[in-house]
C-alpha cells in the first residue's frame, strides 16, 4: 500500500512539473522490475529548495531563509548529495502532509537524511524518517 502512495506522489509531482504523459506502469507500479523501491537509504547532503537551485543555483547558508520560505509554501525539498552532486527530491512519509518542521529548519545546511528511497523514470526520491 505504502508503494503505490509514494508512486502516486511521485506521479502527482511529475505531473504538476508537466510530465502528464507518464506510462501507466510508472504511474501505478513502484515496483517495477530491477527496481529497490522502499529500500533504507541515509544521504548526506543539502537540503535545497528545487526551485531556487536548479533555476538559480539557490543555496548555502545565504540561502537559508529563501529556502526555508520555499518549502513552506509547498515548492519541492531535494538533498543535493555530498560528493556526486545527485539530486534527491525529498517526500514526506506521509501522505496529505507537508514537510516536518525538522527538514524545513535545516533548509541551506548539511545534513543526513534518513529514509526509503523510490526510483522512477530516472528520477530519485527518498521520503523522510530522520533529518540529523
Amino acid at each position: 500500500m505504502r508503494n503505490i502512495v509514494m508512486a502516486g506522489m511521485a506521479a502527482a509531482f511529475l505531473m504538476m512539473l508537466g510530465f502528464s504523459n507518464l506510462p501507466a506502469a510508472v504511474a501505478h507500479d513502484a515496483n517495477m522490475p530491477g527496481m529497490e523501491n522502499g529500500r533504507d537509504v541515509a544521504i548526506k547532503g543539502e537540503l535545497v529548495d528545487s526551485l531556487c537551485y536548479v533555476a538559480m543555483a539557490g543555496k548555502g547558508s545565504g540561502h537559508k531563509q529563501c529556502a526555508m520560505d520555499c518549502a513552506k509554501a509547498g515548492i519541492p525539498v531535494s538533498i543535493v548529495e555530498e560528493g556526486t552532486g545527485k539530486l534527491y527530491t525529498v517526500l514526506p512519509k506521509e501522505d496529505k502532509t507537508g514537510y516536518p518542521a525538522s527538514v524545513i529548519s535545516k533548509m541551506g545546511q548539511q545534513v543526513t537524511l534518513k529514509g526509503d528511497l523510490y526510483e522512477t523514470g530516472g528520477n530519485k526520491y527518498v521520503t523522510v524518517e530522520s533529518v540529523e
